[in-house]
């Protein structure tokens, strides 16, 4: 089974990290993984190295997006669960999203996608074999299956000073190289996880993290594959959702949330 991850930028005057892995029920490993800026260059990517394969595809960017202002659904649940964990999600809505690219990048994507026979649907089960796409987060993500009390700052900022994202970006390389012992297993080659981060500015470093992006975001729909019970759509196809990692106590608080809802 194949599993791409995709971290999309908004516009093609960016690049997009974009990374495939191969796995199956034990065991994961790298096949590539880089840049890609135009839409042609990421279905390039899809027909030269899945081909006609059964694959999933884990999208970093919102793929629905029905509306014009405020924030999606999936915001407000994120929000609600991951806030504690500065894991929350910067609102969507096609007001702002259209000022970058003058459409939806995410919905012209899953065009895309759709066009080269994947389904788009986050619900998945066990192993399943089969060719999907769904939207993914990975700050969220990386709090459950690094637990982490708090995100990763390796992403620049305001104020924020190298010297604090290089050591940020350690840490995240720390966490990546413990996947070979993860549930399930992804083992990462040193070029992914021993990049000596303090060498990269700039574009090189931004660069650098949308690959490693990408690379997180096909494992997460390795584990997603492996594990579909210990994760969860937050909102739904029509309002716009993102598929992530759960722990216990937030599944418990998601389905009180659903019940009070209904009395």
């Amino acid at each position: 089974m194949l599993f791409v991850g995709l971290d999309l930028a908004w516009s093609t005057n960016n690049a997009s990290g974009i990374a495939l892995v191969e796995g199956d029920s034990k065991k994961a490993k790298l096949i590539s993984s880089g840049l890609v800026r135009s839409d042609d260059e990421i279905r390039d990517f899809l027909r030269e190295n899945v081909g006609t394969a059964n694959a999933l595809v884990a999208i970093d960017a919102p793929l629905v997006v029905p509306n014009e202002k405020g924030r999606r659904i999936a915001e407000v649940i994120v929000g609600d669960l991951f806030r504690q964990y500065d894991a929350g999600a910067h609102p969507a809505n096609r007001s702002h999203l259209a000022s970058f690219y003058g459409r939806i990048r995410g919905e012209t994507v899953a065009e895309l996608l759709k066009k080269e026979g994947f389904a788009h649907s986050p619900n998945l089960s066990v192993h399943e074999q089969t060719r999907k796409f769904f939207e993914v987060y990975p700050h969220p993500a990386m709090v459950v299956l690094f637990g982490l009390n708090r995100i990763i700052r390796y992403k620049a900022k305001p104020n924020r000073e190298y010297a604090e994202r290089y050591a940020a970006f350690r840490e995240y390389q720390k966490h990546m190289s413990a996947l070979a012992d993860a549930d399930p297993p992804l083992k990462l080659p040193s070029t992914i996880t021993k990049v000596k981060v303090d060498e990269l500015k700039a574009q090189k470093l931004k660069d650098y993290e949308d690959e490693m992006d990408a690379v997180f975001c096909a494992y997460i729909a390795y584990y997603a594959w492996a594990h579909p019970n210990r994760c969860a759509v937050l909102g739904n196809l029509d309002e716009g959702y993102i598929l992530t990692p759960i722990t216990d106590s937030m599944r418990r608080k998601l389905e009180e949330t659903k019940s009070q809802k209904k009395l």
